[in-house]
């Protein structure tokens, strides 16, 4: 369930076996010179600027984890843990996360929340809290990144392309099932299209069609989590028309009634909501980026892995996102 949760996919990270445990901590025992030290004697497996994280915590984890997952979660603990200070409403936040996670999980498959930590890996819930304090900061890192390479001109340019007021639609939808074959529901929305066109009302088509349609209202927006077929046809229709032929989407065939509509705000009412969308779409077009954003971030808090096999699988990851 970690690997599931987290952005970072650790089924997509090097995992390494026994014998690579094994012959890590062996170097470590006889091939000292291969890593500094610090004046108290504890080897220093990694430096972050002028923070350091010792062999001997490294290698403690190694011994019950993955050692690049391990990795990846030490750099980044240090470099974040030092850039944010979580507040009571970050906490909340994690908290109804794990909570989300958990109700979901246990409802879905029908076990306990004990069971759920159990079969992942926690003890208790804080302890699964605490695990979702790093992905937390990971991704708040990685929202500010991306809204900080934003330009003015991208910016406008999507408010000016891509964003419209709200949209007032109804439809009528003929859902293919089992029992609805394709075909079948394609011949059915015509039918009622024709008799819309032919003048019998919107209203009464609905009633007349009770058992064989699903009719609801549809608020439209730029951002709205809708088949790009459906959002298309809204924006395209003029108030108080509908489709002139059947709209299909996953579910089957619709009739769509743009019923009317909102002027557009301006920009600085959009502008958090366009923001959004734009990251959507960037990490929707390389579904590396998150990875690579974060390794960036390593990049820029000078972090030089001086252990030789952990930089040989760091950098082995690395070469993944290139």
């Amino acid at each position: 369930m970690k690997e599931k949760i987290q952005n970072i996919k650790k089924e997509q990270i090097i995992i390494f076996v026994v014998g690579l445990l094994i012959g890590l901590l062996t170097m470590v025992i006889f091939y000292p010179e291969r890593i500094a030290e610090l004046k108290n004697g504890e080897e220093v497996a990694i430096t972050i600027g002028k923070n350091n994280i010792t062999a001997d915590t490294v290698y403690k984890d190694l011994k019950e984890r993955s050692a690049i997952g391990t990795l990846l979660e030490l750099i980044d603990k240090t470099i974040l843990e030092n850039k944010y200070e979580l507040t009571e409403e970050d906490y909340t936040e994690i908290d109804t996360t794990a909570t989300n996670y958990i109700s979901s999980y246990t409802s879905y498959y029908q076990i306990t929340e004990e069971e759920f930590l159990n079969q992942n890996g926690f003890k208790t819930k804080d302890e699964f809290k605490k695990y979702l304090e790093l992905d937390y900061m990971r991704n708040k890192y990685f929202q500010e990144y991306l809204n900080g390479q934003m330009t003015e001109e991208e910016l406008n340019d999507y408010y000016n392309n891509k964003t419209f007021g709200t949209i007032n639609t109804q439809h009528i939808l003929v859902k293919t099932s089992s029992t609805m074959s394709d075909e079948n529901a394609k011949a059915k929305i015509e039918e009622i299209l024709n008799k819309l066109k032919n003048g019998t009302s919107w209203d009464d088509l609905k009633k007349e069609y009770k058992n064989d349609i699903t009719t609801e209202d549809v608020t439209v927006n730029f951002d709205s989590n809708l088949e790009a077929a459906y959002m298309t046809e809204a924006k395209n229709l003029k108030d108080g028309t509908y489709s002139t032929s059947p709209v299909k989407t996953s579910y089957g065939y619709h009739i769509v009634y743009r019923v009317g509509s909102d002027e557009k705000p301006d920009f600085k009412t959009f502008e958090e909501r366009i923001r959004t969308m734009i990251i959507q779409e960037k990490t929707t077009a390389d579904t590396k980026l998150y990875e690579k954003v974060l390794i960036k971030m390593r990049e820029e808090e000078k972090t030089e892995i001086k252990d030789t096999e952990l930089k040989k699988a760091y950098d082995e990851y690395v070469n993944e996102y290139k």
